[in-house]
């Protein structure tokens, strides 16, 4: 794969833009961008410390709250969190937030990183199920806090869908890869390749676990053809993507003139960034409601439209038309919004008669993912298949079994699972505490 067709597509500060975009920060006094991360952290401060050219300072202010500081300066969306809660956008735009942390993780992947210190080993051991950003910020702050933590990941590279779902052209892969490098520096212990293990075994060896396996199963239509040749599940075309990257090679998917993307989340978004990236003349996103519906970000959507793809609301895929099996083309049926549906949208509705087909080369279809793990026995789970916790501890409903990230949220931002690592280990370390007498 050649590697300018995916190649980073922003770039970062360089220490004087950095220095200078800090100096806009107004120092005010509540910081309402602090309470706009998930992570929760002092974003006032490390802007501080960047103006002061303090800038190991500045990353040791973020990596205290989140441990993949330059991963989530990437793929975050700044606009609708920490950037728009800035106060400086009633003088004029806000502050680049996202920049700004990415340049001071930058700077310490170049001077080369120093490790947050940790408390004295408590002589217990915590499991770790799942090597997502929910699973990573759980194990490094157990470890932080003298837990023996073992982190099993089913996939040969831990990360989940950091590693394998983030185009490169928005995560290159040796970011991620230097992230999960500092963890293991801390004294996680990563068990790659390591098969689903099942929970009341775990609960006999370890003193808690967490669960953080994440949602990577995609969701399936049950239309006519959708098995047939020529139509791709968007994760598997992500996933074998970031592989050709980190194996240097190219991939197994051929894209054709005209592709087609069912969807309307980031990854059909990148999906169809993508496909255009490989060569498809016309790429085009099909989503069931209008764009004001649409759960992908706003600068995701306008940097795909930059790159040519077409965007068409209010229709959904009928069935899949082949010949020998290959795909031909789609029949679709124009929508119609209706009444609100539980997640407070207007619930799409066919138009009787509407029908029309769409020639197409390729399908992507990325409608959503479920989780990539049976439910847990004895666990709450919701009506949609989640895992229900206690959203002030992420605790489960069974004693020591703690869970977060897109298992428990059905598919959140990296920043919002890194949140519910963090705040499920520090749960953890107070139930460990209480059940074994210690302070």
């Amino acid at each position: 794969m050649k590697g300018e067709i995916f190649e980073e597509v922003e770039k970062g500060y360089t220490p004087q833009e950095a220095v200078a975009e800090a100096f806009r920060c107004i120092k005010c006094q509540d910081a309402p961008c602090n309470k706009g991360c998930p992570a929760g952290i002092d974003v006032a401060k490390f802007i501080r410390q960047i103006a002061q050219k303090n800038f190991g300072g500045a990353i040791r202010v973020i990596r205290e709250e989140n441990i993949l500081p330059g991963t989530c300066a990437r793929i975050c969306p700044q606009r609708e969190l920490c950037e728009g809660q800035c106060s400086s956008t009633e003088l004029a735009q806000a502050i680049r937030i996202g920049k700004l942390q990415r340049f001071v993780a930058d700077y310490e992947r170049e001077k080369g990183a120093k490790l947050l210190g940790k408390l004295e080993p408590r002589g217990l051991s915590v499991a770790v199920i799942g090597g997502g950003p929910a699973g990573l910020s759980a194990a490094a702050t157990l470890v932080r806090l003298g837990y023996e933590v073992d982190l099993f990941d089913a996939n040969p590279l831990p990360g989940g869908l950091l590693t394998y779902a983030i185009p490169p052209y928005r995560l290159p892969y040796e970011v991620i890869e230097d992230e999960i490098e500092y963890i293991r520096a801390l004294g996680v212990n990563i068990h790659c390749q390591s098969p689903k293990k099942d929970i009341p075994t775990l609960m006999e060896r370890y003193a808690a676990v967490f669960i953080g396996f994440g949602a990577g199963d995609p969701q399936r239509m049950a239309i006519e053809g959708e098995n047939g040749e020529g139509i791709i599940q968007g994760l598997d075309l992500l996933r074998e993507i970031k592989l050709g990257q980190i194996e240097n090679r190219g991939i197994g998917f051929q894209m054709g003139r005209r592709v087609e993307v069912v969807g309307g989340g980031n990854a059909a978004v990148d999906a169809a960034v993508s496909a255009r990236r490989l060569g498809a003349e016309v790429v085009t996103i099909r989503y069931r409601r209008t764009e004001k519906e649409m759960p992908a970000w706003r600068d995701e959507i306008e940097f795909a439209e930059k790159e040519g793809v077409r965007l068409e609301f209010l229709c959904a895929p009928k069935r899949f038309l082949g010949d020998h099996g290959r795909l031909k083309g789609i029949e679709y049926i124009r929508m119609k919004l209706g009444e609100t549906d539980p997640s407070d949208r207007a619930q799409p509705m066919p138009i009787e008669g509407s029908e029309f087909i769409v020639e197409a080369d390729t399908a992507i279809v990325a409608i959503g993912q479920k989780p990539s793990f049976e439910a847990i026995e004895g666990a709450g789970i919701s009506p949609e298949g989640w895992v229900q916790v206690d959203e002030q501890t992420m605790a489960t409903s069974i004693e020591g079994i703690y869970a977060g990230g897109d298992l428990v949220n059905g598919g959140d931002t990296a920043i919002r699972a890194v949140g519910d690592g963090k705040r499920a280990a520090f749960a953890i370390d107070e139930y460990i505490k209480a059940k074994h007498g210690q302070t």
